[in-house]
């Protein structure tokens, strides 16, 4: 790893800084949309390019960005060239990541594809399906609608993924249809309780039969 780290510290600072250089340079605005497109392109995936996105934007080191964040600049570089992968990041990671880009964890797991938007989806639901309906919320927001690119269709699906990601987390919209699964957790409260019910009188059962054999020994 220290090696790695060693010998990427000129390198990742130019990527870092490459993904969003040129827009910045020729004074053109990004919209949402087009920012979503340019950091699905990144080396690495959509995750690795906001975070040098964010680095770049508070004049950072890659390396002062992975302190932050609480890894090395190789564990970084390693995500980059897909020696990691970004589905596998773990939670303290994905905490991390969440605290500097100033969003809740489960927004940095949905980019990172650690959670997949299909995991919303109930079982009659693909995730494609789940997906345009979740555009049409964003075409029907009238501030969100200048901004998306007008052939959503022909967007391919990993970056429709991350467009719904930060739109949800952006919005008050509920895109996925998250106002169903209160009553699904609920029910998952409501079996937990019975299943450690189940298991405080099988224990119970237990002690009372070891009990009753030892008095009648």
């Amino acid at each position: 790893m220290n090696q790695v780290n060693a010998g990427e510290q000129g390198h990742n600072h130019s990527l870092c800084g490459k993904a969003a250089q040129s827009m910045a340079d020729s004074g053109q605005l990004e919209t949402a949309a087009e920012r979503v497109v340019r950091l699905c392109g990144s080396e690495g995936g959509a995750l690795t390019g906001w975070m040098c996105d964010e680095a770049r934007r508070r004049h950072q080191e890659p390396q002062e960005m992975a302190k932050q964040v609480g890894v090395t600049c190789g564990y970084i570089s390693q995500l980059r060239q897909g020696i990691r992968r970004p589905e596998d990041i773990s939670h303290d990671f994905a905490v991390g990541c969440a605290r500097y880009l100033g969003v809740p964890a489960i927004v940095v797991k949905l980019v990172s594809g650690s959670i997949r938007i299909s995991d919303f989806a109930f079982p009659c639901e693909s995730e494609e399906q789940l997906i345009d309906r979740a555009i049409r919320v964003m075409q029907d927001d009238p501030q969100m609608r200048a901004s998306l690119p007008g052939e959503m269709v022909r967007l391919p699906l990993e970056v429709k993924k991350v467009l719904v990601a930060m739109y949800a987390q952006t919005s008050a919209q509920d895109v996925f249809g998250l106002h169903e699964l209160p009553e699904t957790v609920r029910w998952l409260q409501r079996a937990a309780v019975l299943h450690v019910e189940n298991e405080l009188e099988a224990m119970a059962g237990h002690r009372d039969s070891s009990g009753w054999g030892e008095s009648h020994q």
